[in-house]
């Protein structure tokens, strides 16, 4: 059985998508637990209407917490021999669990394909490693370099073995992977599979789309844990250290710098490349002249652009 964790806040406007989908899936040995995290809208009626309706859907209410909470508290309550995570404002293919489970049977994780669209339709990105079998070290190469595989537990299937005991810290942004990542850590193999997506739909004004916009400090405190692994294991590929520092200097250009939680959020991002400075300096994946722009960046010769 799979048990499928959904996070619900103020959805009622998604809701009867992700239950549609839920209830086509040709995989049918399922345990949906919907986790309504104090909504304030019509969630709440919609998820007891859906539990009366279907006997697989178990309905657990908290007040506020956030999502991280959500998921934790339903891994308490998950009994399926899988672990599968949905967001309630995206959607599946009918034989997403079908083509999930049938990928996981000689592997610890199973990925597939998750298509990054708008709500008109247009595809704006797609993550796909194909069909094949990954070693751990391969998938967690390309789970921190953003390539192929996404970062989010979304579009993935567990056995219950590699997320036993974990809990996704209470991080406003970024707990998702470092909630993978250590998943990943355990798995012996990854496979992924092409023949079903996960369909992530990119809201304007959604948590993402704020943080992008004035990111929090829990943004360089989910870096700064990422360094940490990366830096611990000298296997992984160079790589994983450069895409994570230049993606947290994504969320410095553009920054306005004139608010104090501006200047709170770039002073917070040059402790921590000081404090990794030997490593930027020592990374292969760095070309020089970025190497030579984060040291002027850290030490404040340099402001970003835009400005």
């Amino acid at each position: 059985m799979i048990s499928v964790i959904i996070p619900i806040y103020n959805a009622a406007m998604y809701l009867p998508e992700i239950l549609r989908c839920l209830s086509e899936q040709t995989e049918r040995d399922l345990e949906i637990i919907l986790v309504n995290d104090g909504s304030t809208d019509e969630s709440a009626d919609m998820c007891l209407a859906a539990a009366q309706e279907d006997p697989r859907i178990c309905y657990v209410y908290q007040e506020n917490a956030g999502v991280s909470a959500a998921r934790n508290r339903a891994l308490t309550k998950a009994s399926g021999d899988y672990i599968a995570f949905l967001d309630a404002d995206d959607s599946i293919d009918p034989t997403y669990f079908e083509q999930l489970l049938g990928t996981c049977v000689s592997a610890d994780i199973a990925v597939c394909d998750v298509s990054v669209e708008t709500r008109s339709g247009r595809r704006l990105s797609t993550f796909s490693a194909g069909d094949q079998r990954l070693t751990a070290l391969h998938a967690m190469e390309l789970l921190l370099t953003r390539r192929k595989i996404n970062s989010g537990p979304c579009g993935k299937l567990f056995r219950r073995e590699m997320v036993t005991g974990l809990q996704f810290p209470p991080l406003k942004v970024y707990e998702d992977v470092l909630f993978v990542r250590d998943a990943f850590s355990r798995a012996k193999i990854v496979a992924s599979t092409s023949k079903t997506a996960y369909h992530y739909y990119q809201n304007s004004g959604s948590a993402m789309d704020q943080q992008r916009k004035a990111p929090s400090l829990d943004v360089v405190a989910a870096t700064a844990d990422l360094l940490e692994y990366i830096v611990g294991h000298s296997e992984l590929d160079p790589r994983c250290f450069y895409i994570t520092v230049s993606h947290l200097y994504q969320y410095v250009l553009g920054l306005d710098r004139s608010t104090p939680r501006g200047k709170e959020f770039v002073h917070a991002v040059r402790r921590l490349y000081r404090k990794f400075g030997a490593s930027i300096v020592k990374c292969k994946a760095f070309p020089w002249k970025e190497k030579i722009l984060y040291l002027l960046f850290t030490f404040g010769l340099r402001q970003p652009k835009n400005q």
